[in-house]
């Protein structure tokens, strides 16, 4: 029971962190850096535990 929680939590913020790092981070696409930072976006939300505790406060705000 408690995996099937940490697996829904997980992967809910996993989803919510590539949601906010597309659409609401600020970021200016254009039509070639989709091909870099999407699948940053997607490797980024994988983690997104390491990103929102260690990347995120040391490197962005």
């Amino acid at each position: 029971m408690l995996q099937r929680l940490a697996a829904i939590v997980y992967s809910w913020g996993s989803i919510g962190t590539f949601i906010y790092l597309t659409f609401f981070d600020g970021y200016v696409y254009t039509a070639l850096n989709w091909l870099i930072a999407f699948p940053v976006n997607v490797f980024l939300s994988m983690i997104w535990p390491i990103y929102w505790v260690i990347l995120r406060p040391l490197f962005g705000a």
